[in-house]
């Protein structure tokens, strides 16, 4: 009985408190995932009971409104990122996750006494927060996805760490061909646009970030999106 009180106690003292252990997460990450974010798989495999756990950890998480939104951000993202992971673990070996039926719309992540897709993550819990950064920093497992980074994000440096991965992402010639008249650009612009608000805004957010200034009339298309594996 003490010790059910003691877990209670600890999960209602994480779910209200301003700063969440990582820890867990991000020992993982460091073990199973490379510095230039290409997953290990088959010692994920290996190490199943790890990622089970970090994801149940998360699913006893609910975050309030004492949560400042860097908070919540940082929470869902790694949430997102961990469970994708798991999910395509579980069905390893792939070539894509495509190979799994609507892997993005499977209610498999435990939330709140029910089960959430990680598109529900994406569009219902994070889009609204008005961060079109966020798009760079979630893994799909694809060629063409963000790189997963190998630690966790926190609340402390996740502005920092959304400006960091959102440059590296326009500015990979795999993801973006830019220059200042005509730009073939990675398709989570094109799913994401109103994130961006119209031609001229997206072309604002871009360069932002960067080494080629677009101009306002340049001309836009979408690349396909590569959802091989990355490896």
């Amino acid at each position: 009985m003490k010790k059910l009180l003691l877990v209670v106690f600890f999960v209602s003292y994480l779910a209200n408190s301003q700063t969440i252990d990582y820890k867990l997460c991000n020992d993982f990450l460091k073990k199973h995932v490379s510095p230039i974010g290409v997953v290990d798989y088959d010692k994920v495999l290996k190490n199943m009971d790890q990622i089970n756990l970090i994801s149940s950890n998360f699913s006893k998480i609910s975050p309030n409104k004492s949560w400042t939104e860097n908070e919540v951000k940082t929470f869902w993202i790694n949430v997102y990122n961990i469970n994708v992971v798991k999910l395509f673990a579980e069905n390893y070996p792939l070539k894509s996750i495509n190979y799994i039926r609507d892997p993005f719309q499977m209610k498999f992540i435990s939330f709140d006494g029910e089960k959430i897709s990680l598109d529900h993550i994406s569009n219902e819990i994070l889009k609204p927060l008005n961060d079109p950064r966020v798009n760079f920093v979630l893994y799909t497992t694809a060629i063409s996805s963000p790189v997963l980074r190998n630690t966790a994000y926190i609340a402390e440096t996740i502005e920092d760490d959304l400006n960091v991965a959102t440059n590296v992402y326009i500015n990979d010639i795999t993801k973006n061909n830019i220059t200042a008249k005509k730009c073939s650009l990675s398709k989570i612009f094109e799913w994401n646009v109103t994130d961006f608000m119209g031609a001229n805004t997206l072309i604002s957010f871009i360069n932002g970030f960067s080494n080629t200034t677009i101009a306002e009339d340049a001309k836009i298309s979408f690349m396909e999106y590569d959802w091989n594996l990355h490896k």
